[in-house]
């Protein structure tokens, strides 16, 4: 288990994490800027923290009142950067060794041999980054990450690099990858849908406070503020319905219809097109009215009604399609 409990001062909030990690992966998401490497990197001994602790099975790693503070290369947890920060100028095989202090060259190579083997990069061992994919490059750099043989693993938004036509193919390379390391992970990421995928759980930081931890499915139903619904995509509203007083509602935008004229709905909101999003088959019309709303509709029937920007609609949603909401502010 990887327990996370401390506090650090940044130029623009405090950052104050609260984490316990068992045998899973646990996405931390939120937007660009919000704190999220920053907590890695303290749980990684490569960033001060101003108050708490950070403790990894029976050891204490981190402890700012006693003092105790375990250096980076000791706290046996492997990071996996940004960027994957491989060496051009040596081959795979070296790159993956680049962290292994105090074996034997049987020893390295065995464990470099296992590595290459763990990610599915057989033969690959005397290429140069340069004439990798993306992917590849990803996974040696995860390969050099688990050949200490962590107690623990931190990824630091392991898909950003990747183009988008071979990021969902990646993504769930990794996540069986993941699976199969039975080790706390703590992936880093500002995409809900690397999150979703990458996550057994997911934990959304807002300004470096952790606004809500649960499953992806836990969080799109019951969002805890506007800023978990905005990452899910869910739509948060205050509505009045039947006479009674206005509530904090959440709808998906596939639940919801537009209309030039009011229908009637329990649930109702007069709102002006701001923004056109074609998904496939569908499209996300973007609204704004009391709150901002995204509402999917087909795209032939988008095309019958030639939606515009600027327009003037009514956004309605059932009754049995809304979920409240108990404790937004």
């Amino acid at each position: 288990m990887l327990v996370c409990r401390f506090r650090k001062q940044l130029p623009e909030f405090s950052l104050d994490v609260g984490l316990d990690v068992g045998t899973e992966t646990l996405a931390l998401v939120g937007r660009s800027g919000g704190g999220k490497s920053t907590a890695l990197r303290v749980i990684a001994g490569l960033a001060a923290a101003g108050e708490g602790t950070v403790s990894l099975g029976e050891r204490t790693l981190l402890d700012v009142a006693a003092g105790t503070n375990v250096a980076p290369e000791s706290r046996r947890i492997g990071f996996l950067f940004q960027q994957y920060a491989l060496f051009p100028h040596l081959t795979v095989a070296e790159n993956v060794a680049f962290g292994l202090f105090g074996l034997t060259r049987s020893e390295r190579h065995a464990r470099v041999h296992r590595g290459l083997e763990f990610v599915d990069l057989r033969g690959r061992d005397r290429a140069r980054p340069d004439e990798l994919s993306g992917g590849e490059r990803q996974r040696v750099a995860l390969a050099r990450a688990i050949v200490t043989e962590p107690d623990a693993l931190l990824l630091d938004e392991p898909l950003a690099a990747l183009d988008v036509e071979n990021r969902a193919r990646i993504r769930a390379e990794l996540r069986a990858l993941l699976k199969r390391l039975a080790v706390p992970c703590i992936v880093v990421s500002h995409d809900f849908d690397d999150a979703r995928v990458l996550g057994d759980r997911i934990a959304a930081m807002d300004r470096g406070t952790i606004a809500q931890i649960g499953t992806a499915a836990d969080l799109a139903a019951r969002p805890a503020n506007d800023f978990v619904a905005a990452l899910t995509g869910t739509n948060v509203a205050d509505a009045a319905s039947n006479g009674s007083a206005s509530r904090r509602v959440a709808f998906d935008p596939w639940a919801a219809t537009l209309a030039v004229a009011p229908s009637g709905a329990p649930y109702e909101w007069r709102c002006t097109v701001v923004d056109l999003r074609p998904l496939g088959s569908q499209l996300r019309v973007i609204l704004r009215g009391t709150a901002e709303f995204k509402v999917d509709v087909a795209s032939a029937q988008a095309g019958q009604s030639q939606y515009k920007v600027g327009d003037q609609l009514f956004v309605s949603v059932p009754a049995d399609a809304i979920r409240m909401i108990e404790d937004l502010p």
